[in-house]
């Protein structure tokens, strides 16, 4: 068995951060493209991982809410 270190939660929890960070003006305009093509990646990666009984499979585009280090394990 292979051991996975980034769980579907982790995904999310990128993708959030792009997206507020992009938000926030935080990236320059000549980092754009590899910022988003990272995040359809991680996008992607996250859908596919996702169990079907889980709503982060039905994930199109809306914003993912992060978790707090409360609910971390």
């Amino acid at each position: 068995m292979e051991a996975k270190y980034l769980q579907i939660h982790d995904l999310a929890n990128v993708l959030n951060l792009i997206d507020v960070a992009a938000k926030q003006g935080l990236f320059g305009g000549d980092q754009l493209l590899v910022i988003g093509a990272m995040r359809q990646r991680f996008h992607a990666e996250l859908k596919e991982q996702a169990p079907a009984e889980d709503n982060v499979a039905n994930i199109a585009d809306e914003e993912i809410e992060v978790e707090t280090s409360s609910e971390l394990g």
